[in-house]
């Protein structure tokens, strides 16, 4: 059974009156923190920003001057103002040195991907105003979802690892976080309105009221945006809302209430091979067309599995849809206790409801689906028609339910030149995951887009509902840390050591029959599995700033990831041997600020050790997260930005990148043996040599102008190394005017025009990793596939602010 409970009769009442609740309950909880707030004595500044970046910023908003004694890049508004509508967060820090973003459409209001120096995107923390939103099971990541650009005043990334102090679920690589645009001390109104190419339309408000008295404020959003996919047919929706309230309680303290909630229906665009896009063109997606099913006729055969696999109907892209909400309500307060101790407090909840669609053939005899233990099974009938000789379609997506509430807390105390902070953050998270089978319709149209109890018709003889994953787990976060820094010479020097304690227990529930949980007579997933990872963490860094414009750094930091949750329901998989996934990140590094430039240069190196990845295992017949062995990763970042020169700033970075695995593969074969497939040595996927990137800006009066490229070398996309993708390069450019005031009075307006992928480039984007894509020693080969990039893509928006 499921964890949420269904109101009224139609999917869409329940859904709606879901959404009603959840944003009663958050404007509940936002009345409440304002009047704890104005009961409150003291207040002070909460915004818990982990990149320090006092220093002077570039003119194009791509680079400022950091005190962190790691690689850190930061992007401002002055720069993310001027990007596409709808834009999201990896493509906002996309031009940051190491970064390799690659979007499945132009306008960020689909799935993006990501990887930082060879770590993925489920490796990599995200941080939402201080809340860590990876998701719990899988720790992927879903850009889109979170804020909207507008709301941002800033998003950071640190490329190699975060401090031990920052807020997280398990990642070994570096964090993204997006800080947002604080409450205006003013009254304003901001509207903006979007159109371009597939059909775009978004429209955007924002009303900041201002000081409403007892030293609050507070501001609320709301956007709305439908876009054509770009290949194939599919109107992508998405609804966003933002709200922020602050109250200044005095003597340095201050408490505030943030809510993010976003929901969206969107359509899929398809992974394919290079030979798929070789034969079905560089523009095909799920198919367009949806061959009608034959009426149901007692005695005859309806087989619903019709012609080529990519254009049959469980490929119809109607089928291939991912309706999605979530949540993300947090309370942040930083209180003066005394003149040297301070404290932070931040409870936090993340809420997430929807799937994924997908849908299957299922034969009417097949016993291991329908069929009971002990009971001898005759068949089900599915479609009405009194005999079992059928094969029939469901929509058969993958759903769930996310609850997840949770804390930090960080106490500082400064003594003298030394600064302590000891924290603890905990977090339980609730994840229920199923897929259900719901009917579709001779036309292609399933009952309902969103997964719905009510709409589960399909029960075995001894009443249980069927479906083809059923479960539940609950992840618990224990995460005690301690940061000391020691400040020398007239603070010239800073050293910093940390310590921290990850600890994640999950336990699940599966709910599935053993005929499902078994792929044979040696792989039998658990009922009731349970893993518990943990691990001390320590870190050590140091600055030293030779004067008030260079500095040099360097930093040691241990990271730990705990196992995905998939593991613990897969056939096969002994739970007591998997190893969580650990890194040694080294950097050191040198940062300049003068009058006319910022630069910065890193050289890091990257000890992996147990790397998961997601991979094919033939005995267990399905993709499971395998451990690879160790990885080295090494190499050098660099980037420089300019003030402004007659109009003119420039800012550019550059990454080069070593990779190379320590171990062979060992995969299994069906007959039970394993043989190793020939990766040591080889380089990681989807980890270009080179990245290369670039931003040339000029800016007059009411006037801008820019253009931004980017270079990205050839990358692997099997372990083996035997396929890759070819280098690309890209450009984008925009152009912005802002009306005079004598024209809009207080009304400031201004227009933007946006081209991205100015040349029409076509290129390969994201990739689904393959283990090899040729044979080797009786292994079958594991064809990676991959997102073909999105064409050109011009739009325009206009805001006015009052």
């Amino acid at each position: 059974m499921t964890t949420f409970t269904p109101g009224g009769v139609a999917a869409r009442e329940r859904l709606r009156l879901r959404r009603i609740l959840l944003a009663g309950a958050a404007l509940n909880v936002m009345v409440c923190g304002a009047a704890m707030a104005q009961e409150a004595s003291s207040a002070g500044d909460v915004e818990t920003i982990l990149i320090t970046g006092g220093r002077p910023v570039s003119a194009t908003g791509q680079i400022t001057m950091q005190e962190a004694p790691k690689s850190a890049s930061v992007v401002t508004q002055k720069f993310i103002q001027d990007q596409p509508a709808a834009a999201n967060p990896f493509q906002l820090i996309n031009l940051a040195p190491g970064v390799n973003s690659n979007g499945r459409d132009a306008t960020g209001t689909g799935r993006g991907a990501i990887s930082v120096r060879g770590f993925q995107s489920n490796q990599i923390g995200l941080i939402l105003d201080g809340v860590p939103v990876n998701d719990s099971g899988t720790f992927n990541v879903y850009p889109q979802e979170y804020i909207d650009a507008e709301n941002l005043s800033q998003v950071y990334i640190m490329q190699g690892a975060g401090d031990a102090d920052t807020p997280n679920v398990g990642e070994t690589g570096g964090n993204i976080g997006m800080v947002i645009q604080k409450p205006s001390d003013e009254f304003h109104v901001t509207l903006q309105q979007a159109l371009g190419d597939n059909s775009l339309r978004r429209e955007f408000v924002r009303v900041d009221t201002g000081d409403i008295g007892f030293r609050t404020k507070a501001f609320i959003s709301y956007s709305n945006a439908a876009v054509d996919v770009w290949r194939g047919e599919g109107t992508t929706k998405r609804q966003h809302v933002d709200a922020s309230i602050a109250h200044d309680i005095g003597d340095s303290s201050r408490i505030a209430l943030s809510a993010f909630y976003n929901t969206a229906e969107t359509y899929s665009y398809q992974a394919l091979t290079k030979a798929q896009i070789a034969q079905y063109g560089y523009d095909f997606n799920f198919a367009t067309l949806f061959a009608p099913t034959a009426p149901a006729a007692t005695g005859t055969v309806q087989n619903d599995n019709n012609g080529p696999l990519l254009t049959q109907r469980s490929n119809y892209y109607k089928l291939a849809t991912n309706p999605f909400e979530n949540l993300v309500v947090s309370v942040k307060g930083n209180f003066a206790l005394t003149d040297n101790l301070r404290l932070d407090v931040q409870p936090y909840l993340w809420y997430g409801f929807g799937g994924g669609g997908t849908a299957g053939y299922f034969s009417e005899t097949n016993a291991a689906q329908f069929g009971v233990p002990g009971q001898a099974f005759k068949g089900i009938d599915l479609n009405g028609d009194h005999d079992t000789l059928d094969n029939k379609l469901f929509y058969n997506l993958f759903a769930q339910q996310q609850m997840r509430p949770g804390f930090v807390t960080r106490g500082k105390w400064t003594y003298g030149h030394n600064e302590l902070v000891v924290g603890f953050q905990y977090e339980t998270g609730k994840l229920r995951e199923w897929k259900p089978l719901l009917s579709v319709d001779p036309n292609g149209n399933p009952v309902s887009l969103w997964p719905d109890l009510y709409n589960e018709h399909v029960f075995r003889a001894d009443g249980s509902v069927v479906r083809t994953q059923d479960q539940k787990t609950t992840t618990e976060v224990v995460r005690p840390f301690v940061v000391d820094t020691l400040n020398l010479f007239d603070d010239k020097l800073a050293l910093s050591v940390g310590l921290q304690h990850s600890q994640i227990n999950r336990g699940g529930i599966n709910y599935l029959p053993l005929s499902l949980r078994t792929a044979n007579a040696n792989a039998i997933a658990p009922t009731h599995p349970e893993l518990d990872q943990g691990k001390f963490v320590p870190s050590a860094g140091a600055v030293y700033h030779i004067d008030d414009s260079n500095q040099i750094f360097a930093s040691a930091t241990q990271t730990f990831r705990a196992t995905d949750n998939s593991a613990l329901y897969t056939p096969g998989v002994n739970l007591s041997t998997i190893q969580p996934e650990t890194t040694v990140d080294l950097e050191a590094g040198y940062r300049y600020a003068g009058e006319w430039f910022i630069s910065s240069v890193t050289v890091f190196n990257t000890n992996y050790s147990n790397r998961q990845q997601s991979l094919f295992d033939v005995t267990a017949n399905t993709t499971v997260s395998k451990n690879i062995g160790g990885v080295i990763i090494k190499g050098l970042e660099a980037e420089v930005g300019t003030k402004p020169i007659d109009g003119f700033s420039a800012y550019m970075s550059t990454a080069y990148t070593q990779s190379h695995l320590k171990n062979d593969l060992y995969v299994g074969l069906a007959n039970g043996s394993t043989v190793p497939l020939p990766t040591a040595g080889k380089q990681l996927t989807d980890t270009p040599e080179w990245l290369v990137s670039g931003l040339l800006r000029y800016e007059r009066d009411s006037y801008f102008a820019q253009i931004q490229g980017k270079y990205t070398a050839h990358r692997f996309s099997t372990l083996t190394n035997d396929e890759e993708v070819p280098s690309f390069y890209t450009f984008d450019v925009a152009a912005g005017y802002t009306l005079p005031e004598a024209l809009t009075g207080r009304f400031a307006t201004k227009l933007v025009l946006s081209v991205t992928n100015l040349f029409d480039k076509r290129y390969l984007g994201g990739i689904n990793f393959g283990n090899n894509a040729q044979p080797y020693n009786g292994v079958a080969a594991n064809l990676p596939s991959y997102q073909p990039a999105p064409p050109r893509f011009i739009s325009a928006k206009m805001t006015v602010t009052y």
